[in-house]
């Protein structure tokens, strides 16, 4: 994640992600919002960082809080947060989220799961290339597994599974497991 923020440029900010609802600016915004709330329902204190305008809260245009040299810095941020209050509270037990109490190794995985395919999404979107570890993808996937329902592809959470090989590497067979279409000229592997 950090790699692909890291790169982001001005023009990056306004380009499509294979996140259909967002463009680069609007998906960075998405995160931090994802990772914040996890934050916050740890207790931990996330800085809110410059709200986003109207136009990139529905994905067409940069917030003063996603200029590129602050994009990595705002969602670094929230991460070492939320991070440090996970490791302080642990895996045990449920957290009330604000929209459903969830388990906490739940919670974890979606922290996993926005991480590594958002990370994908900028990548591609910004045509960057990414290497993943063939076993964090697995791992990933293995979580996406558990994680994604049925009822949060209903709720328009995730898409319908798309199709790629099964002897596809595990970071292309996790895009689409999320629902996103696996392409050849997709600068990320697995490997």
């Amino acid at each position: 994640m950090q790699r692909a923020l890291h790169s982001l440029t001005e023009a990056d900010l306004s380009k499509p992600t294979p996140c259909s609802d967002f463009t680069v600016a609007g998906l960075v915004d998405h995160l931090f919002g994802s990772v914040a709330g996890i934050g916050r329902a740890l207790g931990a204190a996330v800085a809110e960082g410059a709200a986003p305008s109207s136009a990139a809260a529905n994905g067409t245009s940069a917030g003063a809080a996603n200029r590129p040299s602050s994009a990595e810095v705002r969602i670094a941020d929230a991460a070492q947060v939320t991070l440090e209050a996970f490791t302080r509270r642990g895996l045990q037990g449920t957290i009330e989220m604000g929209f459903a109490e969830l388990p906490a190794t739940i919670v974890a995985s979606i922290l996993n799961i926005e991480f590594l395919v958002h990370a994908w999404d900028l990548a591609v979107a910004t045509g960057q290339t990414i290497d993943v570890a063939p076993v964090l993808s697995d791992y990933v996937l293995g979580l996406a597994r558990i994680t994604i329902s049925p009822q949060q592809r209903a709720s328009g959470s995730f898409s319908e599974a798309t199709v790629v090989d099964e002897s596809a590497a595990s970071l292309d067979r996790l895009i689409a497991f999320t629902g996103r279409q696996v392409s050849a000229s997709y600068g990320a592997r697995s490997g």
